[in-house]
């Protein structure tokens, strides 16, 4: 059994303490919470509680160095989404649930979100039909879009979007980071019997992640030499850019991206590509 200093000191540790593989675990983790819609410091509560609970509020908010006042509040977050429970003792102790089915209730309360909206479709187009249009037609040229974007959701779904429209490629750039994000949101999963041309260049990289060994080699380069791990962006068509302005080396509800259909973009955006892949290294 680990000391309270040196459960705590996971959290916090350096990348030359014995502790430090299990702190990128517990990071890890905590990404994948946030994606439940979960606050960093709402995943940290639960996950500590998970590993080093039943724990009351004061041990909590000292242990963690959280804001005495935000702790209650998110132990009270974390009671209405049903993945923690209180005791009924002085001071109140609380528990995390199983990994398992607190993983099956947040899946539960955000399907039962969408269950909701689904419902509610009919009705809403219903009414979007019955409001008259008020826009004016003009012969002017078709002015270029940008969106502003922050969240994986949203993001990843657009960049699901552009892939199933694609007719003629997709390329991709970024860190062994990004495609993990992409691959486990299944953004990677119709590219490699893509009728359309396919071209991923992973940067700071030496060899393939082993959830791309079975992707085509030819498909695939290498950048080890890149410096920048920030970047990433993905081109569809030669007419769609997504570009990441914060990408995987932050937090999932973190990432920030840009959607725009500018030429101006697209074309310096395919030039940096075509480069890059020039030098990359080939995979086979």
């Amino acid at each position: 059994m680990m000391s309270d200093e040196i459960q705590i000191g996971v959290f916090s540790s350096e990348k030359d303490s014995n502790l430090y593989e299990y702190r990128l675990k517990i990071e890890r983790v905590r990404d994948e919470l946030l994606k439940f819609g979960l606050s960093g410091n709402q995943a940290k509560v639960f996950i500590y509680l998970g590993k080093y609970g039943p724990k009351s509020a004061p041990e909590i908010f000292k242990s963690l160095g959280l804001p005495r006042t935000e702790t209650y509040y998110i132990l009270n977050v974390l009671q209405s989404r049903g993945i923690i429970t209180a005791e009924c003792s002085f001071p109140t102790k609380y528990f995390a649930l199983p990994i398992e089915q607190a993983i099956s209730t947040l899946i539960n309360v955000e399907q039962e979100k969408l269950n909701t909206i689904a419902k509610e479709e009919k009705n809403i187009t219903q009414l979007w039909k019955e409001i008259p249009t008020f826009a004016v037609e003009t012969t002017d040229t078709k002015a270029e879009k940008l969106q502003m974007m922050e969240g994986a959701g949203q993001i990843h779904a657009r960049i699901k979007e552009m892939i199933k429209g694609a007719k003629e490629q997709v390329i991709i750039f970024g860190n062994a980071s990004d495609f993990s994000r992409f691959y486990h949101s299944d953004i990677l999963e119709t590219l490699p019997n893509a009728i359309f041309d396919t071209k991923l260049t992973i940067s700071c990289a030496s060899q393939i992640p082993d959830f791309l060994s079975e992707f085509d080699k030819n498909k695939l380069r290498l950048a080890p030499s890149e410096k920048n791990n920030n970047r990433c962006y993905v081109i569809k068509d030669n007419n769609e850019v997504m570009l990441f302005l914060r990408n995987a080396t932050h937090a999932s509800h973190n990432i920030f991206a840009i959607w725009t259909d500018s030429r101006s973009v697209i074309d310096s955006m395919q030039e940096l590509f075509n480069y890059t892949w020039d030098l990359a290294e080939t995979c086979y």
